[in-house]
């Protein structure tokens, strides 16, 4: 697997993540998070629900972008062959 496709895989990751904690904190309708005795108790809760919400995050995406990305790629491979 080439460092570019890595790279790109870690920052979708990261996003999904970033969307995931955004989510979270979002989510605390009825304030779980400031009940929750110990700061570091509230990170992990959100952190752990940041993590859930991630992956669903990135299952989605996947559908919901991946046809509009082999598109996009498959038109690109395809004129790089041309040169």
């Amino acid at each position: 697997m080439s460092y570019l496709a890595l790279g790109f895989t870690y920052g979708f990751f990261v996003f999904c993540l970033v969307l995931g904690w955004i989510a979270a904190g979002m989510l605390d309708l009825d304030g779980i998070l400031r009940r929750s005795g110990a700061r570091w108790g509230r990170f992990l809760l959100r952190l752990g629900v940041a993590l859930v919400l991630a992956e669903g995050f990135r299952v989605f995406l996947s559908y919901a972008l991946g046809p509009l990305v082999e598109i996009l790629v498959n038109r690109s491979v395809t004129g790089f062959k041309t040169f």
